[in-house]
């Protein structure tokens, strides 16, 4: 397929995974709250307190039963969304079965995670009173902060093989790239995407101590070392301009300006929900869903401050590698390799993108070589 069909292709997916996700949308902000309407959440509360077991363990089973039964309601679109999907385009390599594996281990991960933070909630409401809304903001921010740091520790090596990139040349050429960025990196390493996928990708992830520089094996494959050099550039970028710390922080605001609205406004809300308190268990459903609803409705703005971040990112990786050429050449071989379109529709890209479209980060690599 040369990249002439693959642009095509890559209009077909594009259009498909936005299909995808209004459907997805819908049944998160549905999934939560239908049962609770129906009194199914009740029904199983009361169930779980026949078993003879204290409070906290009968409220942290209801949490991680409800978001395994999110994650299964979620299922059919998750498979078809990661799986039938990619290899329908031809950029998926994993079997189902090693499909059926990620998507158990994400499950699990997000079943915990949700229910720890949920049960903070509901503590949190039931020790602090009217505190309750900034006790929880500050251990959501705190658990924001700590996933990224541990993120090469723990998340990447839970779906991925991520060990030191062996070729010394790459090594030494990105060294070279972090020591004019200024933002030292741990170490740099390779991840198996080919395993999973054709598509390519590089990132720096961590923070601090724990930052290294992790690039695709698909990349360090396919793309020139100027394209790659150009990738990773990008990357650093973030870094040095602490967008990471930026979008930690503006979620942090959005969730405590969330969290004060409801912190005033529950008095009326409740008995609008039917609750009797934020700290009922079998409504925290509906809690959940009127907290995704929030962030749905905000995702436009966050993807409008993403897409700008990006596009300083993109002037910082051709102020730093000095080839808008190379620059340029690795956002078309992405396009291609991943399937993205260039010119995806205009209410897409202001609405759901979190990253400029290809062709304006291609006509500003252009530009800048013209300028130069």
């Amino acid at each position: 397929m040369d990249c002439l069909q693959r642009e095509s292709a890559a209009a077909r997916l594009g259009a498909e995974r936005r299909r995808l996700f209004f459907v997805g949308a819908m049944v998160s902000v549905l999934a939560p709250v239908l049962p609770y309407l129906t009194g199914a959440w009740e029904t199983v509360w009361f169930d779980l307190a026949a078993w003879p077991l204290p409070f906290p363990a009968r409220a942290l089973l209801f949490l991680v039963g409800f978001h395994v039964v999110l994650a299964l309601v979620g299922l059919p679109l998750a498979y078809y969304g990661s799986y039938v999907l990619s290899h329908a385009f031809g950029i998926g390599r994993q079997s189902r079965r090693g499909w059926a594996v990620d998507w158990l281990k994400a499950t699990a991960l997000g079943a915990v995670l949700g229910s720890l933070i949920g049960g903070a909630f509901l503590w949190s409401v039931v020790a602090t009173g009217a505190a309750w809304w900034w006790t929880f903001g500050l251990f959501a921010s705190a658990v924001g902060a700590l996933f990224v740091f541990a993120t090469p520790y723990v998340l990447v090596p839970l779906f991925f093989k991520m060990q030191p990139l062996a070729d010394t040349a790459t090594v030494e050429r990105i060294h070279a790239l972090v020591n004019r960025a200024g933002a030292p990196v741990r170490d740099v390493c390779s991840l198996d995407f080919s395993r999973r996928t054709a598509e390519a990708n590089a990132a720096v992830i961590g923070l601090g101590r724990s930052r290294r520089v992790v690039i695709a094996d698909t990349l360090l494959a396919e793309f020139t070392p100027g394209e790659v050099d150009a990738v990773v550039a990008h990357e650093l970028g973030h870094h040095v301009h602490r967008d990471v710390q930026r979008l930690l922080l503006g979620n942090a605001v959005l969730m405590w300006l969330g969290l004060f609205v409801a912190a005033r406004l529950s008095p009326v809300a409740l008995p609008v929900l039917s609750l009797p308190s934020l700290a009922y268990v079998p409504g925290y459903p509906a809690v959940f869903c009127l907290v995704e609803l929030f962030f749905l409705l905000l995702s436009p703005v966050l993807n409008w401050w993403s897409r700008r971040l990006e596009s300083h990112a993109d002037r910082f990786a051709l102020q730093l590698t000095g080839d808008p050429v190379a620059f340029a050449a690795a956002m078309r071989r992405l396009g291609c390799q991943n399937l993205l379109e260039q010119r995806p529709p205009r209410w897409s890209e202001v609405l759901l993108a979190s990253h400029p479209a290809l062709h304006r980060r291609i006509r500003v690599a252009e530009s800048w070589g013209a300028a130069g």
